[in-house]
């Protein structure tokens, strides 16, 4: 009876560890079922408090330039744009919707003299500056929003 209940509690064990290591590497595919940030609960409250059973499980979104030195913070109504540069000098574009949560994270990001920044990813192109956020695909311009901040 002894071993059995031990190889029980090994498995287990080991699901909950295969589960925690996933989640550096399963987050960005899990799109769609995140649900937006809310209020942060307090790390002592009791676990039934701070998760419903029927409550879906958030994850904290991180703004800003984790890891990295951010250049440049533009806003508009409906995103959040971060210029960052890592360690090694490289400007990278991070952008947020305020409505969904979603990001994305542009490494091929090209600097204009008149401040504006360009991210490249494949057919898509994401420029900013003071003035304008704009998102072209195909060459044809598919978003235009004004910064706000």
């Amino acid at each position: 009876m002894f071993a059995k209940d031990r190889v029980q509690v090994i498995k287990r064990l080991c699901l909950v560890m295969a589960g925690i290591s996933a989640i550096p590497f399963g987050i960005a595919s899990l799109h769609g079922i995140l649900t937006p940030p809310a209020e942060a609960t307090a790390l002592n409250q009791p676990a039934s408090s701070s998760f419903p059973p029927s409550a879906p499980l958030q994850i904290a979104q991180v703004d800003g330039c984790p890891k990295a030195e951010m250049v440049e913070f533009f806003a508009t109504a409906n995103f959040s744009v971060y210029i960052c540069k890592t360690q090694e000098g490289a400007i990278f574009y991070r952008g947020f919707s305020k409505r969904n949560g979603s990001q994305i994270n542009v490494m091929q990001v090209t600097t204009g003299d008149d401040g504006t920044y360009e991210a490249t990813n494949g057919n898509i192109i994401y420029s900013i500056n003071p003035d304008r956020l704009q998102v072209r695909q195909n060459g044809k311009v598919i978003l235009t929003e004004a910064v706000i901040k």
